[in-house]
């Protein structure tokens, strides 16, 4: 138990929103498969493996304890992941922006789209959050506490 409580002991809020972008992810990509595994006309396998291949491998860099490159490595993944929905997606999006056969967008593709659109700016964002906490500001708040 002392163990896990070292380890949490000098994250930072950047690290738990690291967790969180994880879990997102997750969500992501299982929601994506779960609404359009059977269409291969609208599910990007690329964009599905690729966010798989970049949370594999976040968790392998942040067993090494390199967080910084483990938001670096989900950003641009979900990112890729993004970009090839976008490209399977775009002929459906054409035909009901010109209402050819369908007049509304399906609860999936909306669904989809948000959570895509969410975990890229979670992701993102997340590059630019400290993930550990300084050592520097360790020692001036210690030292200021014995004053």
């Amino acid at each position: 138990m002392e163990k896990i409580i070292n380890f949490f002991k000098d994250k930072s809020y950047g690290f738990y929103v690291t967790i969180a972008s994880i879990i997102f992810t997750i969500i992501t990509f299982s929601v994506y498969a779960g609404n359009y595994s059977k269409y291969d006309s609208y599910m990007s396998w690329e964009g599905f493996y690729i966010m798989i291949g970049g949370l594999v491998l976040a968790l392998i860099i942040m067993v090494f304890k390199k967080f910084s490159w483990a938001t670096i490595v989900l950003a641009i993944t979900n990112f890729f992941g993004l970009l090839f929905y976008i490209l399977k997606i775009y002929n459906y999006v054409v035909v009901v922006l010109v209402g050819i056969d369908l007049a509304s967008f399906s609860p999936a593709f909306i669904t989809c789209t948000t959570l895509f659109a969410i975990n890229v700016l979670i992701s993102t964002a997340n590059v630019f959050f400290k993930q550990t906490r300084d050592e520097d500001v360790k020692t001036l708040k210690e030292e200021g506490a014995k004053q």
